[in-house]
């Protein structure tokens, strides 16, 4: 019995303990920490008409050249308006191809690259979150198979969680869009 008031009393002193352990630790995670912690370029597809659109495109592959381990992004996706495209910290370029798969483009093997040339700047959000890195944009050259241009309208990729690439590509206007 007696073992029993002295495992009892060691739990007692042991409880407010652990409660103020795991109040430091829920302190420590902030909700600004939350948010997106990473400055990952989000690119859009548009047309390069006067009047750009948000497009779609089919049957696509897209993948980094260089990176080290597996660059694969997307593998014959269908129907995609956006794509990150994540920037090497290790280097202060990064290249991309995007791969057209579908008929009469695939069967030549016809694929545009881009290459974005940048400054890496750290920056320091926080004692609880750390710091990030930014991407000021130095230049964007690109090849122009399908692609007409290649834009980062701010000028520098941020931890915002936003578009932040425009890619523009040549697109067919049907009959009734000419005539207009």
């Amino acid at each position: 019995m007696r073992r029993d008031i002295v495992s009892m009393r060691s739990a007692a002193l042991l409880l407010p303990s652990v409660a103020v352990m795991a109040t430091g630790i829920s302190a420590c995670s902030s909700e600004e920490c939350l948010e997106n912690k990473n400055s990952l370029p989000l690119a859009g597809f548009y047309t390069s008409q006067p009047v750009p659109e948000a497009i779609s495109l089919d049957s696509l592959t897209i993948y980094g050249l260089g990176a080290p381990g597996d660059s694969l992004l997307h593998d014959s996706v269908r129907n995609i308006s956006q794509t990150y495209l994540p920037f090497r910290i290790d280097e202060e370029r990064s290249s991309f191809v995007i791969r057209y798969l579908q008929e009469p483009f695939g069967d030549i093997g016809l694929a545009d690259t881009i290459t974005f040339r940048y400054d890496i700047i750290p920056y320091f959000v926080s004692a609880a979150c750390g710091a990030v890195y930014e991407y000021r944009m130095r230049s964007i050259a690109t090849t122009n198979h399908l692609i007409d241009s290649v834009t980062c309208p701010e000028g520098i990729i941020t931890n915002l969680n936003a578009e932040n690439i425009r890619i523009y590509f040549r697109v067919a206007l049907s009959d009734e869009d000419q005539e207009n």
